[in-house]
């Protein structure tokens, strides 16, 4: 098996499906063993799913600034951010990351997205001074948990710890160039370890996971990690939103720069937030049992449904749904409809910050 970043990532085995648009790992084994490494060590997952493709021209920041929910004029070498393409109307287009490194700004999305976001980034291209590269042709593997930048460091990258949760690093492992992305997405560490140099040309992505195994960090599958993702809060495009939801209803304010100048859908947003227009809001939820996906809350409208559901070791059944504002309370009770059944269920504490980047607080 070849070390093409559409495949399977070379010697990773385990139980495999189909995860944002590629053929990965689900799970090696004990799903709940692979989560306890999430949460507390150092976890190597396969992100064949990982695509990056770089914009380049002097314009870059200026251009995407203008297209993305992102403060990007401000990016320095080194620096990055999460990004939202809005529609006209606030709705997202795509999620995405942006890293500026000097010479070009990477854009991280997934296989799933790639065509998406391209497209949301180059509807108004016209003139600027802005181009986008093809995507990089190289292995992406993830390292994440608290231990990650140990890991790393152990692997012989020491810039990981300094990078804070949106930066980005070239760097060498087992003297193979590797780019260093550090996502700000979850609950612990998070490091997309991408097997290339500076250009984008691919480097020996089997010594570099054979590196970070031996540094300690343990292989583990998607299942684990939609687990950590449900657990953080953390909307994933095509599942808990897409362009029929509002940005601000899916809680993304993680992904937004609320004082930065005019952007496509800023009007939206800006005014969801300062006037209190958010009708439904993105919750997690602690089931009495598993339900659907699309199971409705009672007391709600058809925009009201869950959409995500795991099972976490440490809290039992959870779900993200989107549920009516005025229910959307920590501590709440509800019931979520199916078929034939009525299903208990108690509004949890949002696991994000709730800060509006850049806006003054009231």
């Amino acid at each position: 098996m070849s070390d093409s970043p559409a495949e399977s990532t070379g010697n990773f085995a385990g139980t495999r499906h189909s995860y944002e648009g590629a053929e990965v790992a689900a799970a090696y084994g004990d799903v709940a063993a692979e989560w306890v490494t999430l949460d507390t060590g150092a976890g190597l997952v396969d992100s064949a799913w990982r695509r990056f493709f770089p914009a380049i021209g002097e314009e870059r920041r200026e251009f995407l600034h203008g297209q993305t929910t992102a403060q990007v004029t401000s990016l320095s070498a080194g620096s990055g951010v999460a990004a939202l393409a809005l529609t006209a109307q606030g709705r997202p287009l795509a999620i995405f990351a942006l890293y500026e490194s000097g010479e070009r700004l990477w854009i991280s999305t997934t296989v799933a997205q790639t065509a998406t976001t391209r497209a949301a980034l180059s509807r108004f291209l016209v003139a600027d001074d802005c181009d986008f590269e093809e995507d990089i042709e190289a292995v992406c593997v993830t390292v994440v948990g608290p231990r990650a930048a140990q890991v790393l460091a152990g692997a012989g990258v020491e810039c990981a710890s300094s990078l804070g949760p949106w930066g980005v690093a070239s760097s060498t492992i087992a003297g193979a160039p590797v780019m260093i992305f550090a996502r700000g997405d979850l609950r612990v560490a998070s490091f997309d370890v991408l097997a290339c140099d500076a250009e984008g040309n691919p480097s020996n992505a089997s010594a570099v996971r054979a590196a970070l195994e031996a540094a300690g960090a343990v292989p583990c599958g998607t299942a684990a990690l939609e687990i950590l993702r449900v657990e953080s809060g953390t909307a994933r495009y095509g599942v808990d939103v897409n362009d029929a939801r509002i940005a601000v209803e899916a809680r993304m304010e993680w992904a937004i720069h609320f004082a930065k100048g005019c952007y496509v859908g800023q009007e939206v947003v800006e005014r969801a937030v300062s006037r209190g227009r958010i009708n439904h809001e993105l919750c997690l939820l602690a089931l009495s049992g598993p339900v659907p996906r699309g199971t409705r809350i009672d007391g709600g409208n058809e925009n009201d449904v869950v959409t995500s559901v795991v099972e976490s070791p440490a809290l039992g059944a959870i779900a993200l749904a989107y549920v009516p504002r005025a229910k959307a309370e920590t501590g709440a009770t509800l019931t979520l409809l199916g078929d034939d059944s009525a299903t208990p269920a108690t509004v949890l504490e949002w696991p994000r910050p709730r800060t509006l980047a850049g806006r003054p607080p009231k």
